[in-house]
């Protein structure tokens, strides 16, 4: 039985470009009927659905022809390169994992924007490293820091974009990356730059809403939270901190970025 380069494209949903590519690398090989036509035997079928086995792997297209063009006719080696990959897919297999709890504890603090939207509760706030450059916070011109700055920023959503407050000058707001103690150790984040430990204390938990100002003022979401508790009659006990949980972004680019914030008290 003989099949054409649309039956084995659509059967193995590869492209017929990705089938030309096949015979290029003598994968399989093409007969033509009287027409012109392309036809394909049962062995190009066996070949190529092999080839999407060990695609679905992990492998590499090259390393996949590599294997069934004929220059590699010893078992232990392929043997060697599965068990390989199953590693491999292991390692995929944890950080997927940790991926999801990332984005679940990520989703729990969007969940809660209803309830605590311009509203507070007395709470614990979570231990964290609070890690920034020398300049905005996030980015950095330095050359050292930027290595630095760049393993923080591939670990998200695990560090989290955040934001501290300068108590001794409250018109000094900065920006930063935040991730718990546990997490930075376990992803052997450089704690280099300026890192600050925000222990685990008392606090009023809120979340609260910025403007296009917040880029270029972000003390200013402090401001309302920090008046609160003026009203309240509680001390600030530490500095003030928070993280950027979503951003909306409105006609003409206007942002509006939701921001939980810990205000420390006693």
């Amino acid at each position: 039985m003989k099949y054409s380069i649309g039956d084995i494209a659509r059967i193995l949903g590869i492209t017929t470009s990705a089938v030309r590519y096949f015979e290029k690398e003598n994968l399989i090989n093409v007969e033509k009927d009287e027409s012109g036509f392309r036809l394909y035997r049962v062995v190009d079928i066996f070949r190529l659905l092999s080839y999407k086995k060990y695609r679905s792997m992990g492998f590499s297209i090259k390393t996949v022809v590599k294997q069934f063009g004929g220059g590699e006719n010893n078992r232990k080696v392929i043997q060697s390169r599965v068990a390989k990959q199953k590693q491999e897919a292991l390692k995929k297999s944890e950080y997927y994992k940790n991926l999801a709890d990332y984005i679940n504890a990520h989703l729990k603090s969007i969940e809660s924007i209803d309830k605590l939207l311009d509203k507070y509760e007395f709470t614990t706030s979570p231990a964290m490293l609070f890690m920034r450059g020398s300049e905005c916070g996030w980015l950095s011109k330095v050359l050292d820091e930027q290595e630095v700055v760049n393993k923080w920023v591939d670990a998200m959503p695990a560090t989290r974009l955040s934001v501290i407050l300068n108590m001794n000058n409250e018109n000094e707001g900065c920006f930063g990356y935040s991730v718990s103690p546990e997490i930075a150790d376990y992803l052997n984040l450089p704690i280099k730059l300026q890192v600050e430990e925000l222990p685990s204390v008392s606090c009023l938990h809120t979340i609260v809403t910025a403007d296009d100002r917040f880029s270029e003022e972000p003390q200013l979401v402090f401001k309302e939270p920090l008046k609160y508790a003026e009203r309240r009659g509680f001390e600030i006990n530490g500095k003030p901190w928070g993280h950027i949980l979503l951003v909306e972004v409105a006609q003409g680019a206007q942002l509006k970025p939701y921001v939980e914030l810990w205000i420390p008290i006693c």
